[in-house]
């Protein structure tokens, strides 16, 4: 018996098909860029992008790290363009602060693989490259498995602080504000409106940047939110604040004793079905409701 089409070559064909000569040959691109990393992602510890979400489930993160057979997520051609686009956002912010002369973290050269820690480098202190490359902040926490990376660090007249960009739009309020989406999707208000109204840092972002603080010992982070329709931005400050962050880290320390007793924890009380909001899309749903 052939093996099976993968998922991404058959979206590729049906795109041959349907969406001319160049598009389809910059979905394939992003298909690669994807699956590289992917490839590279790591499984082996708790993600602060994953902790933070308002339906984290420490059962889902502990199918992971044991290597539970999952789901295949497929990426539509839009939703590979979205993270794509998040990319580039990202590194444009993270040009401007470095150009700014505040942007501190770690850097390697291109030329000759040397990595060293800096505030904006003009040239690689090895060997006096220009081609260097800022590889953003690492987050790690050894206590309670926690393993990530902010997208910056700034150090200028009033301190150091981290950084997290996010590309925002009408999606990601859909997402993150229930209520505030129902008033544009019903006409209340127009998509000027919707922006307005987003007048502090959404609370998936704030559990995320303290998860960074805790793990950093940074005392505060910028948020920078660019707005996908107009490309407007607005800049939030959030203190770090221990009590965002101790019922995360409790729930983390509980995955790391099922660990070690090779027992999968318990659903979440909100998990009253396998359709519900945090389990209608995990890639383990169907090992976890078997």
């Amino acid at each position: 018996m052939a093996d099976e089409i993968p998922w991404y070559l058959k979206e590729y064909q049906k795109s041959l098909k349907s969406r001319g000569r160049l598009v389809p040959l910059a979905e394939m691109q992003l298909i690669k860029s994807q699956q590289m990393r992917n490839t590279f992602r790591d499984t082996d510890h708790l993600h602060p992008s994953e902790l933070s979400k308002k339906h984290w489930c420490p059962r889902s993160s502990y199918y992971t790290i044991t290597g539970e057979v999952k789901k295949e997520e497929r990426l539509t051609f839009s939703r590979l363009n979205v993270f794509e686009e998040g990319h580039a956002i990202h590194h444009k912010w993270q040009t401007l602060l470095w150009k700014a002369g505040v942007l501190s973290g770690d850097w390697d050269c291109e030329a000759c693989d040397h990595t060293w820690a800096a505030t904006a480098p003009d040239t690689c202190p090895s060997c006096g490259g220009v081609r260097i490359r800022y590889r953003e902040v690492p987050v790690y926490n050894t206590e309670h498995r926690i393993l990530g990376h902010a997208d910056g660090k700034v150090v200028d007249k009033q301190g150091t602080a981290l950084v997290e960009i996010k590309s925002v739009g009408v999606g990601t309020v859909r997402f993150e504000k229930p209520k505030l989406f129902a008033d544009y999707s019903s006409g209340v208000m127009n998509i000027d409106g919707l922006w307005q109204n987003i007048k502090q840092p959404f609370a998936s972002h704030v559990r995320q940047g303290n998860l960074y603080l805790y793990c950093t010992g940074v005392e505060e982070i910028v948020f920078i939110y660019e707005w996908k329709p107009t490309q407007e931005v607005k800049e939030f400050i959030v203190r770090y604040n221990e009590d965002i962050v101790k019922p995360i880290l409790d729930k983390c320390k509980l995955v790391i004793e099922c660990l070690s007793e090779n027992v999968a924890p318990e659903r979440p009380d909100w998990a009253d079905s396998k359709t519900c909001t945090g389990c209608k899309y995990c890639p383990y749903q169907k090992v976890c409701w078997q």
